[in-house]
């Protein structure tokens, strides 16, 4: 790739990143002129790639911007100042473009990470080596539009923010002169990823990279908004699938069947906005939980880190296992066990202190067989359906056996699902004074277990309503999704089952994590959705590829 190529996605996202950090004089909206982005739409492979390194940046920078419907990863191919009244005929134009050089299905590659460095952090993207193909294309949709682009454009064709933040003014010229400074061999084509503190963003780029190639999945035009960002969608190719990593087959179906059923205002089984909440187990559902629970893991760390404060450790069970490195041994005494030795290390710590310990370990600890992360462990087809689900006027929550203050601290982050709306196991906690300040101190008590039929119990305790969808994997979960089906209208009940030993781990009714048996069998039963991991899911989580 030559430097000129290099630099124009680098332009592009300075254009962004100064937007990030400055801002122009409020526009009124301008009736004749629209800023337009005419873009292709990347297949799952570049979406999972590109929302995995979003979820690194995001660890790295909480502050940074989410891949959501806001910020869609996505290949600009023209950005320009259209008159409102053609864009009609611009649709038109780029649609008899594809139907000549129909780009859908089109196959690029990767060529590794780019950044912008903005005080202190990094706009990173991942850069796509541009092909004759894709050049044609660009160049056919450049003169396709032309006839109905202004030789100017201000501000204020930008999407306006409701709040009457203005738009920056730095997006304009760069719109303004995409024609002729970023097509042809100046064009630089890339997917925007995220922001991340700069020394991490360096050493991402810096790190060998593997290229991967990926198809184009559609082409849309977008109205631009703040930022140079896709913000409305004007008109698209064909409707993007809602659930891309899902094969289609029974399972996916019956979940977008359900949830017409429930949205559509005109259905006997319609469900207002505020009681469409769907519940979701942690544990084998949304992310792993083999060779042992995640927070285990946190666990033993903890007890690791604690040991030179307990000296008694080394001959008491099962801390002396955990010392030994026999997690095997230490796992034998079962949930009581576990239990012991999280009140030991969770305990005499504010819920202050104890969320920095959670948070400091979720962002480094890496899985004892893949090297990942754990939030990169993550289920996407899960991911895409929590975003589904919200898109479709839901609230989401997790009920899980983990403990309640080890997922907060993170779970709105990996499943745009915040605080309040988790719900778990617990440790009494009490108010005491430090340094004349109020505090809430844990306490090595149990206060609520969160499993099995305390899974309904703690529905009711946090969040008031029954749901209408609820979501796991083993036997835990089963008095949730009795509860949850027991309601009237509508119900609809799911259980994940882990059947793919190659990308995954396969385990049900023997297991002794996450054991799958008498639920399998009221699924069958009762005709709930039951996942086929292997058969149901293209892909696992967002780093692998698609199958």
């Amino acid at each position: 790739m030559n430097t000129t190529r290099r630099r124009t996605p680098m332009a592009a996202a300075l254009v962004c990143a100064l937007a990030l950090f400055g801002v122009a004089p409020a526009h009124a909206a301008d009736p004749e002129l629209t800023a337009i982005d005419i873009l292709l739409e990347a297949d799952g492979t570049m979406l999972a790639a590109a929302r995995g390194d979003n979820a690194r940046l995001r660890e790295n920078y909480p502050k940074g911007f989410a891949l959501d419907a806001a910020h869609n990863p996505h290949i600009t191919v023209l950005q320009r100042f259209v008159f409102t009244k053609d864009l009609d005929k611009v649709f038109v134009a780029v649609k008899q473009v594809g139907v000549a050089l129909n780009p859908v299905g089109m196959e690029l590659k990767t060529a590794g990470y780019y950044y912008i460095p903005v005080q202190g952090l990094g706009l990173a993207g991942i850069t796509i080596a541009p092909t004759p193909e894709l050049l044609k294309y660009q160049q056919a949709i450049v003169d396709a539009v032309a006839p109905y682009c202004a030789q100017e454009g201000t501000a204020a064709a930008f999407v306006q923010d409701a709040d009457g933040t203005p738009v920056n003014e730095g997006v304009v010229p760069y719109v303004n002169g995409f024609v002729p400074q970023h097509i042809g061999k100046d064009y630089g084509p890339h997917v925007t990823i995220g922001l991340g503190k700069e020394d991490f963003v360096e050493q991402m780029k810096a790190a060998p990279y593997t290229p991967f190639t990926f198809k184009i999945a559609g082409v849309s035009v977008y109205h631009l908004g703040d930022f140079g960002t896709a913000a409305r969608k004007l008109w698209s190719s064909a409707a993007a699938d809602p659930l891309p990593s899902w094969n289609d087959g029974k399972a996916k179906q019956s979940i977008v069947d359900f949830v017409a059923t429930v949205t559509t205002e005109a259905s006997p089984d319609h469900v207002p906005p505020a009681e469409r909440i769907a519940v979701f187990d942690n544990d084998g559902c949304l992310w792993s939980e083999q060779p042992g629970y995640f927070q285990a893991f946190f666990i033993f760390d903890r007890i690791r880190a604690l040991a030179p404060q307990h000296p008694e450790w080394k001959d008491k069970e099962p801390f002396a296992s955990v010392l030994r490195g026999d997690v095997k041994t230490a796992l034998a005494g079962g949930e009581h066990a576990l239990l012991e030795m999280a009140m030991a290390t969770h305990a005499g710590t504010t819920t202050e202190e104890f969320e920095k310990v959670v948070t400091d370990w979720i962002t480094t600890a890496k899985h004892p067989k893949t090297g990942r992360l754990y939030t990169e462990m993550v289920y996407q087809p899960m991911l895409e359906l929590l975003d589904y689900l919200r898109a479709n006027g839901f609230k989401t929550f997790i009920v899980s056996g983990g403990g309640i203050e080890f997922m907060r601290p993170w779970a709105e982050r990996v499943y745009g699902i915040p605080p309040e709306q988790v719900v778990g196991s617990s440790i009494k906690t009490k108010l005491a004074m430090r340094e004349g300040k109020p505090v809430l101190v844990r306490l090595p008590e149990i206060n609520f277990v969160d499993d099995g039929a305390g899974k309904p119990v703690g529905i009711q305790m946090h969040i008031g309503r029954r749901p209408i969808a609820a979501f796991g994997n083993s036997d835990g979960d089963l008095q949730m999704l009795q509860w949850t089906a027991a309601g009237s209208g509508s119900r609809f009940c799911l259980y994940v089952h882990h059947t793919d030993a190659e990308r995954e781990w396969a385990y049900d009714r023997e297991s002794s994590i996450g054991r799958l048996d008498k639920g399998l069998d009221e699924a069958r039963a009762k005709g709930w959705t039951v996942v086929d991991m292997k058969t149901d899911w293209k892909r696992i989580y967002p780093f692998n590829p698609e199958r």
